[in-house]
């Protein structure tokens, strides 16, 4: 029994794991030349605060002892699922099934598709490199988008001693996490560390000078920085899914036990779409990655499969003294937000309610309570 896994992201290096361990042979593909690595730690590793090495997910030696045939610098190129053949680096290889866990791609606008060699989204370990290299103390880094990457991008910028600003389309951070009253202290504690933020409006273009990126927005102004991280959102990288001719609307769409409509392929991770959406969240990516292993080894096997019931993951983040947790619905029109005790102009501490029923937490600069009260959050849900 061999299993080709396509992606070596969270998904797929667990899923490698799983199918080995259940005694399949397996050849793990990864488009990037470096070992597969923790991808929430790539900000850290952009701004100077971590080393390559210390963000692998596995040293080495473990694909090895594993015996897992690790294949880098190998992105495929094709996929027959008739047949189940992968062609990576020239060479085509036989399965007996095959997971895809192609992972995600960045958004990126049209200023950032241009080329300015100071212009880059924080997607990927090559990624981080260049950026690394604009990072100084004195420098100035503009980030677009105002979302949890940018919001961690623009706290290491200031760690590394660099000039902050962040550009967010949107007239409120985060809104799809945070209601109005939070984003309120959100930018608040955001601006109290001297980040500069600007709301309500984005970027129109982009020069092509090599050593700086002059951002003209689309009020006219105008941004200076030796660097512009660009952090607007992701998509499902479906790309090879769709040449196969597997099913991709917002991500290769998979039934609750991940099985796409090809037999014997299975699907994990951020490149997949379940129930109508995309899910993004490495710790949903990793539990898909051993789902989807299980349940391919046990339809070699002719056995059942385990059913897969996708779960709301937190946002958990903290940097020193700055954390923000939120789950569930950001309310609005049609909602109650609930202070919660605790709350100050710099704390907040809101339950998101409608009809008596808890359906979104929402903290900022306090965690006290935060896991009981999510869990009622997913009852209500429930």
């Amino acid at each position: 029994m061999h299993i080709g896994i396509i992606g070596a992201g969270h998904a797929g290096v667990e899923a490698a794991r799983v199918a080995r361990e259940a005694g399949a042979a397996v050849t793990l593909f990864s488009a990037e030349d470096v070992l597969p690595y923790y991808r929430p730690r790539l900000v850290a590793l952009a701004f100077g605060h971590a080393e390559l090495s210390g963000i692998q997910l596995r040293p080495a030696d473990w694909y090895t002892a594993q015996g897992i045939e690790l294949r880098l610098n190998a992105p495929v190129t094709a996929l027959d699922l008739t047949n189940r053949t992968v062609e990576a680096g020239g060479v085509t290889q036989r399965f007996d099934g095959v997971i895809v866990a192609t992972g995600a791609l960045p958004v990126l606008p049209p200023f950032a598709r241009e080329g300015s060699p100071a212009v880059w989204p924080l997607w990927n370990a090559e990624h981080a490199r260049r950026i690394r290299s604009r990072v100084r103390p004195g420098g100035q880094v503009v980030v677009v988008g105002g979302g949890i990457l940018g919001i961690e991008s623009a706290l290491r910028g200031l760690d590394a001693g660099m000039e902050v600003t962040i550009v967010e389309l949107m007239d409120r951070l985060m809104p799809a996490q945070f209601g109005a009253r939070a984003s309120v202290v959100l930018l608040r504690r955001l601006q109290d560390r001297h980040i500069h933020v600007i709301l309500g409006h984005g970027v129109k273009a982009v020069s092509a000078d090599p050593q700086t990126a002059r951002l003209t927005l689309d009020d006219g102004h105008t941004l200076e920085a030796e660097l512009c991280l660009v952090s607007v959102g992701s998509r499902p990288d479906t790309s090879l899914a769709l040449l196969a001719g597997l099913d991709a609307g917002r991500g290769i769409v998979t039934d609750h036990f991940l099985q796409t409509r090809f037999a014997g392929c299975f699907a994990a991770g951020d490149a997949i779409q379940l129930e109508g959406l995309a899910r993004c969240s490495m710790k949903e990516a990793t539990t898909q990655g051993k789902v989807a292993a299980t349940n391919l080894v046990a339809f070699l096997e002719g056995r059942s499969l385990q059913f897969y019931q996708a779960e709301t993951s937190p946002l958990s983040f903290r940097a020193k003294d700055f954390e923000i947790y939120s789950i569930g619905h950001p309310g609005g029109v049609g909602y109650e937000d609930h202070l919660l005790d605790g709350s100050t102009e710099s704390v907040i501490r809101t339950l998101v309610m409608k009809d008596g029923i808890p359906l979104g937490v929402q903290m900022i600069g306090s965690r006290e309570g935060f896991d009981e009260y999510a869990a009622a959050v997913k009852r209500g849900h429930a």
